[in-house]
């Protein structure tokens, strides 16, 4: 059985991106709308309670989630600004884009700790 669900969640990932990847060639509104939304923790919520954790665990993951999406939209920012105002191409500003993601993450996880924000 353990195998079944791997695979299922493992399709069922895949299957999400493909979704936002081929509606983004019609709109890419409707596809930041589908990409925007928390599917992928909510899913994960699901599939961790599915696998034993407990409601309070879950909640603790929750949470952890709320502080680390304020780093999460430094890629968003840093990203667009370094195509549209400084003429990058698009791989360069994605990785410069990703690290500015991963500073961010460590900052925040750091904060997190140190202000007992998180386990």
């Amino acid at each position: 059985m353990g195998w079944a669900f791997d695979t299922a969640k493992i399709l069922l990932t895949a299957l999400i991106i493909f979704s936002v990847a081929q509606i983004s060639e019609r709109s890419t509104l409707m596809a930041a709308v589908l990409a925007s939304i928390p599917i992928v923790s909510v899913l994960s919520m699901m599939m961790m309670y599915h696998e034993g954790s407990t409601a309070l665990q879950i909640s603790e993951f929750a949470k952890d989630i709320v502080w680390l999406l304020i780093p999460s939209l430094l890629i968003f920012l840093v990203m667009p600004w370094l195509i549209e105002s400084k003429g990058w191409d698009f791989y360069p500003a994605l990785a410069a884009g990703l690290a500015t993601t991963v500073m961010g993450y460590f900052a925040m996880t750091q904060a997190m700790e140190r202000f007992g924000l998180s386990d």
